[in-house]
């Protein structure tokens, strides 16, 4: 299967604003799309999105028995947010729907029979995946990439969007009650963003009906790019992302997540980083900046948030020298890290080691004590030790 980069824009429409998406593979399958309904309107725990929502599955969209102009969703700004998820959803990019004063555009294409026939059951597990899939309780805008056994979306990975979120599966439009699944997928925590699985806090109808981990790996079946089909649901839609590059992460070790990167006191470039006790201090937090997606761990440069500078390995390529923070460089090699999915064992799920792109070593916390200066380290490959597993801390 071919990838080629691609760049392009995609409408965030549940505020009308528009989002640019940067620079992306786009595979021979697979759909690029972009989160941020905040809530679905009118969905409870009891009722199904298509009672008392002036919504109906047996009639067309277009029609006013499909989905009337007044009452229900189509009242309220949130109740049309989620119309327009529906819509985005249902039908293809470049057809839209006209309801009152108010127009909708489609972009996934994934029923566009319900424009003006009915939604069968196939039609009701499909767009209950994508609209949950779109969810983010903070409003915030991701980009997803989305895959399925739907003939519209197919199998195929991108490497924009390099992790597994989760499979999301039901069927919202029935009710007592509604069928609002998800299960977790192998990056759900490793790589949290605001408002998406993981990161998490307020209360919503979806829910992981599975026990344990309720991991998707240990409760679907699958094939090498994601889900085939969760419980007795045979059209999941498995999600996959990047982390978020406009909010600062803290990068601490994975066997005791109290321990953390800090920067020394200082903005000047060349200043040691070293492994210190969990703070609110901006020297302990890390925004990542993605340079390339030519592979799957890609390379990204880690910039210090009190600083502004990027985290280096120096004029050295040699094992055991330190890591620093240095001015900004954007040809240099010796700022760019690859994150590279690792598990030594449970207490390590969910890390990476970090890997430098100039010297091929890692971030290593070698001599594992507070204060001490992290070097890099290590061949770059395994065998692995916990002073080079680390995991990313979403800080808010």
């Amino acid at each position: 299967m071919g990838c080629m980069e691609i760049q392009g824009s995609e409408a965030a429409e549940s505020d009308g604003t528009a989002e640019a998406a940067p620079n992306e593979v786009s595979c021979d399958n697979g759909l690029a799309t972009i989160n941020g309904l905040t809530t679905t309107n009118g969905l409870t725990t009891s009722n199904g999105l298509a009672t008392t929502n002036g919504l109906a599955t047996t009639n067309g969209l277009a029609t006013s028995n499909g989905l009337a102009t007044s009452n229900g969703l189509m009242t309220t700004s949130s109740g049309r947010a989620t119309v327009t998820y529906i819509v985005k959803c249902a039908l293809a990019a470049g057809d839209t729907l006209v309801k009152g004063s108010y127009t909708f555009t489609g972009q996934l294409g994934l029923a566009p029979e319900w424009k003006n026939g009915s939604c069968g059951t196939s039609c009701q597990e499909t767009i209950s995946a994508c609209v949950m899939a779109h969810v983010n309780t903070s409003g915030r805008h991701y980009p997803l990439w989305i895959i399925g056994p739907q003939s519209q979306l197919g199998w195929g990975r991108s490497n924009a969007r390099p992790f597994i979120e989760a499979a999301f599966f039901g069927n919202i439009f029935t009710s007592n009650p509604p069928k609002a699944y998800y299960c977790n997928g192998p990056d759900s925590e490793r790589v949290p963003v605001l408002g998406r699985l993981g990161a998490e806090t307020s209360s919503t109808v979806f829910r992981n009906p599975y026990s344990g981990n309720g991991m998707c790996n240990d409760n679907c079946n699958s094939n090498s790019d994601g889900y085939t089909s969760c419980s007795q649901y045979a059209r999941p839609i498995t999600v996959y992302r990047d982390l978020d590059t406009t909010v600062p992460y803290r990068i601490c070790e994975a066997e005791s997540t109290s321990s953390c990167l800090t920067v020394d006191n200082t903005t000047t470039s060349g200043a040691a980083v070293r492994i210190n006790g969990f703070s609110e201090l901006d020297r302990q937090k890390f925004y990542f900046e993605r340079v390339s997606t030519s592979t799957k761990e890609g390379l990204y440069r880690i910039k210090a948030a009190h600083s502004m500078k990027f985290l280096s390995v120096g004029s050295s390529t040699s094992a055991g020298s330190g890591i620093i923070q240095e001015t900004s460089s954007s040809s240099s090699t010796g700022q760019r890290w690859s994150l590279v999915e690792i598990s030594l064992d449970s207490l390590s799920n969910g890390s990476f080691v970090i890997k430098n792109a100039r010297s091929g070593r890692l971030i290593d916390d070698y001599d594992r004590s507070s204060g001490s200066q992290v070097i890099q380290n290590g061949t770059g490959s395994a065998p692995y030790t916990y002073g080079q597993a680390w995991k990313l801390i979403l800080e808010p």
